[in-house]
């Protein structure tokens, strides 16, 4: 029998959830039991207009936030893929990174009229460039580019785009689309599922014009997280950008590499061991 309500909406309530890192009891409140919670987010079942006002009460979020996530939920089903390729990013992975190139590239051949199955091949080609060290085909920032310019209002994948290419974007279109989406915190702040994203975005930035060596616009960025002031639910973006302060400190003063030290030692005590261990690697080599 067709089912008379929509499965997605429990599933969008699941993707909150989880992101939101909250358990099924802290959901219901015992207003109702857990089990209909959980078959409700597997779409198994529907729950009165009541009940799921109660849940967007516990999980703090609105009406319209939930709606924007719900009509956005195809970024959702990729989300395995966003953080696979994060992690991969992090442990130096190649043969997945290699594993998602070769994916994006096939589904790019034979769905040529999908924009985003080309821009996933290019991010992921940019992502093993990052990791080996390498350059970008100039052709492929530029087809980038010439998207972001497309799009009046960045979503979250295009936030994403930005954060993972723009380290081989050319110092004046950093500085255009920094400022763009500057411009645009508020807007993107109001949406809890988009805050990290945001955030590790501008830490990139930060770190991008370090490495260029300009320390005026890196100053500029690391000012406005401070003003941001992020939150205890971020634990590792706020010794991110303690540990950037510590690097700037380095390029400007000629300061000690003392405090860029004891952020990775942090790091490494509180079990963010591939993170650490990266930053020991750049502090060696800078």
């Amino acid at each position: 029998m067709e089912k008379s309500f929509d499965p997605k909406i429990g599933q969008t309530m699941l993707f909150v959830r989880k992101n939101k890192q909250l358990k099924l009891r802290e959901m219901t409140g015992g207003l109702f039991t857990e089990s209909q919670l959980s078959k409700f987010e597997k779409g198994e079942t529907d729950i009165t207009v009541g009940k799921f006002f109660k849940l967007l009460e516990h999980a703090n979020i609105y009406l319209d936030e939930f709606q924007h996530v719900y009509n956005d939920y195809i970024l959702a089903e990729t989300m395995e893929f966003h953080q696979e390729l994060a992690q991969a990013y992090q442990k130096r992975d190649l043969m997945t990174l290699q594993k998602w190139l070769f994916f994006w590239k096939d589904k790019a051949k034979y769905e040529p009229d999908l924009i985003g199955n080309k821009i996933n091949e290019i991010v992921v080609s940019s992502v093993i460039s990052a990791v080996k060290g390498s350059v970008v085909f100039k052709e492929n920032i530029t087809f980038l580019m010439d998207y972001l310019d497309n799009v009046k209002e960045w979503g979250r994948f295009e936030i994403w785009i930005f954060g993972n290419c723009l380290r081989f974007f050319d110092e004046e279109a950093l500085k255009y689309y920094a400022g763009y989406l500057l411009g645009r915190t508020n807007f993107y702040w109001n949406m809890h599922l988009n805050k990290q994203l945001v955030i590790g975005t501008y830490l990139n930035i930060i770190d991008a014009f370090l490495k260029k060596g300009n320390l005026i616009f890196a100053k500029k960025y690391i000012n406005y997280l401070n003003e941001l002031e992020i939150g205890p639910n971020f634990f590792y973006e706020k010794i991110t950008l303690t540990y950037h302060r510590a690097h700037y400190q380095f390029l400007q003063h000629k300061a000690s590499k003392q405090g860029m030290i004891n952020c990775a030692k942090t790091l490494e005590q509180y079990g963010f061991l591939i993170e650490s261990r990266i930053l020991f690697e750049e502090i060696d080599k800078i």
